[in-house]
């Protein structure tokens, strides 16, 4: 085939990129145009406008306006094999030395230029099954580069630099995901244009999952992929800073188009009677916060605004501001539906599949199933209250100065124990911007679910005050009261829809123990480490104070990393990604993370834990630290029991134990 390598067929292939409309009320942002002037680009580039056809949309769901003919890439051109550009793993992942031949083996999954990939005919074959909703993969960035899919434009390309470190250029594309160590400038829009486009880590094809054919789809897709030995994957929003939801050569299953949502006023089971949703496994935190504004109901979201409700962020716990109110959001899940990996669409629920149900809420991501949708409790939506600001910062460089600053927060952590059992929650970035010698705290959100006056936050937020004023610590407060929790929320994390977190970071993180926390020598050994991570290294803390106690139904049991039960707070480690600096140089970041910062965070919280979505891929002791060793047992037998030949394999996810990457990024089950 000859570059660039676009085979033309007669089937319809489904693209699903957002172009600017109304979705669920919003308007798409800018990253949607990019999307749709690629889509043209890639369309002129084949010379192939024709026999475009029109899909009636479910109502439930954002219209699917965008079709393209079904082109059919030879991705052994596109594929990165040099052991350089290919990512570190996790400890207990290493890499496969020896490497494999073209001709693969029988205990690795395949790649591009396997002389047993599958062949055109094969692909087209399961597109005509999938009624054309099959994606070849192309990056986002190939505008910005002159081979191999020669569709570079510049203005495209600005545009796509413009917006790679926000969610939304991600999100709606089939095959995009935030994490730069995974990306891995293999196709990026800051490396150079005469620089190759490479697939990477990027999947090769991508099942567009629309509410109708899911399970249909899912079937025939894992039936292909254990036929022709290949790599599964299942990507949701990309929101993802562990590589879980890409992967060399896999086929993935996009989850974004299943935007379905139902309210139920009388769900009724052994464990719960009340108002509940049912959501679609593409429904994102705005979307649930558009459609349930009038309802007089709110559910659980992640304080970042995108993120996907039914994918990681419950499966892997899902914290949220209102924590302390109501749970975490695996706790609060009543039904799943899941395709399982022998394509049997199954519900899971406290009673019915209850294994299954039990590693869903809580165990991770992209192992033990596809789901496509999930039904969690609603809760009465009213007034609450929260505060504008709450920040205070050091004097000045000078060292008592600082280290009042570092007591203060030491101080703060302790004093956030009674607050957060109160029903309360903090959410507060600890950092030393620009130049490392100045800390700061400042809050994003401060929640009192049970205040609707100002005096009543005042009071719950006393004692912080009061101890800063002591402490001769100047500070900023206000009290406010919003009238929904919308309200509230948009004031907090928006603007709504998007939100405004970047996503390109290196990322770790720790679950504070309560014990820790309020021991005097702890603590302050505690905030000694935070303040070497900050001050020293140059990263930041994001964290956010809550308890993990409440939400628990009798007889119902999430498994969720039991750390969660006895912490404060949960603390993101975040070092910010450059992409106009040397990529080795962000890696010397990573590097800084993984050996000095994470075993020294780890070390001063004995008893803690880790956030298996917010968290190093390059954790030591990853089983215990990400699901608790008792727990991750159970697991691993809900795992063996569901997927007993590992047809889905993510980084740390339960399982991945057994399987390793070779010298050129196969997957292979470890001899």
């Amino acid at each position: 085939m000859s570059a660039p390598g676009f085979l033309m067929s007669s089937l319809l292939i489904t693209s699903c990129r957002t172009t600017p409309k109304v979705c669920n009320g919003y308007i798409r942002a800018s990253s949607s145009r990019f999307t749709s002037n690629l889509l043209l680009a890639v369309l002129l580039a084949g010379g192939i406008l024709a026999n475009v056809s029109t899909i009636e949309p479910v109502l439930d769901e954002p219209p699917l306006v965008e079709k393209r003919p079904f082109e059919m890439v030879n991705h052994e051109l596109y594929t990165t094999t040099a052991l350089s550009l290919l990512t570190p793993l996790a400890p207990g992942h290493n890499w496969n030395g020896t490497g494999h031949s073209l001709n693969g083996t029988s205990n690795c999954k395949l790649i591009p230029g396997d002389s047993t990939w599958p062949r055109d005919g094969d692909w087209s074959a399961l597109n005509e099954t999938l009624g054309g909703r099959l994606i070849s993969s192309v990056p986002l960035a190939a505008v910005c580069h002159n081979e191999p899919f020669n569709i570079y434009n510049e203005t495209r390309c600005g545009e796509a630099r413009e917006g790679w470190d926000r969610p939304e250029t991600h999100f709606v594309e089939p095959v995009e995901f935030n994490a730069p160590v995974f990306q891995n400038a293999t196709c990026d829009p800051f490396t150079s244009v005469d620089q190759g486009c490479e697939l990477g880590n990027y999947v090769s094809y991508v099942v567009n999952l629309t509410t109708d054919t899911a399970a249909d789809d899912i079937k025939a897709g894992l039936a292909f992929a254990t036929q022709h030995n290949l790599r599964v994957v299942i990507k949701n929003t990309g929101h993802d800073y562990l590589g879980k939801s890409t992967g060399k050569g896999a086929l993935s299953f996009w989850t974004h188009n299943l935007k379905n949502i139902s309210i139920i006023e009388a769900y009724s089971s052994n464990d719960y009677n009340g108002p509940a949703v049912k959501i679609g496994a593409g429904v994102q935190g705005f979307d649930v916060l558009d459609s349930l504004k009038e309802s007089g109901y709110l559910t659980l979201s992640g304080s970042c605004p995108t993120v996907g409700l039914a994918g990681g962020y419950t499966q892997g716990g899902g914290h949220s501001i209102l924590t302390s109110k109501y749970g975490l959001s695996a706790d609060n899940v009543l039904e799943w539906e899941v395709v399982t990996a022998n394509g049997t669409l199954v519900t899971a629920t406290p009673k019915e599949n209850q294994d299954l149900y039990f590693a869903l809420s809580g165990g991770g991501g992209g192992t033990f199933g596809v789901v496509v949708s999930m039904t969690t409790r609603l809760f009465e939506d009213r007034k609450i209250g929260g505060a504008n600001n709450f920040t205070f910062a050091a004097a000045s460089d000078k060292k008592e100065d600082v280290n009042a600053f570092w007591d203060a927060v030491g101080s703060l952590q302790n004093l956030t124990i009674p607050f957060v059992d109160a029903g309360n929650s903090l959410v507060y970035l600890i950092y030393a911007w620009p130049d490392r010698k100045v800390p700061a705290l400042t809050t994003y959100s401060v929640t009192v679910p049970d205040c609707d006056t100002t005096e009543c936050v005042d009071t719950a937020m006393k004692p912080f005050t009061d101890d800063l004023t002591a402490r001769g610590v100047k500070y900023e407060y206000s009290a406010k009261v919003s009238e929904t929790f919308l309200e509230h929320y948009n004031a907090s994390f928006g603007p709504v829809p998007y939100g405004w977190y970047p996503v390109s970071q290196v990322t770790g993180g720790r679950l504070l123990p309560r014990a820790v926390v309020s021991d005097e020598e702890m603590g302050k050994n505690l905030t000694a480490t935070m303040r070497m991570a900050i001050q020293e290294e140059g990263f930041s803390f994001g964290c956010v104070a809550s308890s993990a106690k409440v939400g628990l139904r009798e007889g119902v049991v999430s498994s969720v990393n039991p750390a969660w039960r006895n912490a404060m707070a949960f603390c993101l480690v975040v070092g910010k990604w450059d992409y106009s600096i040397d990529r080795a140089e962000m890696m010397k970041m990573q590097k800084a993370l993984t050996e000095v910062v994470q075993p020294a965070l780890d070390a001063a919280t004995p008893g803690g834990g880790c956030y298996l979505n917010e968290a190093n891929f390059e954790q030591e002791d990853w089983q215990e630290q990400f699901y608790g060793l008792e727990n991750y047992k159970n697991l691993r037998n809900v795992k063996d029991t569901w997927d007993p030949t590992g047809v889905f394999y993510a980084l740390t996810a339960v399982g991945s134990e057994d399987w390793e990457l070779d010298g050129d990024g196969r997957v292979c089950k470890k001899q």
